[in-house]
C-alpha cells in the first residue's frame, strides 16, 4: 500500500490498486490509475494480497477489467 501511495503521489501509476480516489464530478469511488490491470492480481498474489475484486468491495466496487481500462484515460485525467 505505501508503495502504490509514493506512486500515486508522484504522478505514477499505482502497482497494486490499493490507492482508491474519488471522482469530484459525480463522487463515485474508482481505483486510481493502475498499471498493468490485466495482471494486477498475480501482481498482488506475489505480496501475499487478496485479488483487487475483493479489495474493492470495501468500497462497494465491483471490478471488471474491461470497463476499467477503457475508463482509464479518463481516470487519468482525474488525478492530475
Amino acid at each position: 500500500m505505501l508503495i502504490d501511495r509514493i506512486e500515486i503521489r508522484e504522478g505514477k501509476k499505482q502497482i497494486y490498486g490499493s490507492q482508491i480516489g474519488t471522482n469530484p464530478n459525480n463522487k463515485t469511488q474508482y481505483v486510481l490509475p493502475l498499471i498493468d490491470p490485466d495482471n494486477v492480481d498475480k501482481r498482488r498474489t506475489k505480496v501475499g494480497l487478496g485479488s483487487i475484486s475483493d479489495y474493492v468491495k470495501n468500497w462497494n466496487l465491483i471490478w471488471d477489467v474491461e470497463k476499467y481500462k477503457s475508463e482509464l484515460p479518463e481516470l487519468e485525467k482525474l488525478n492530475k
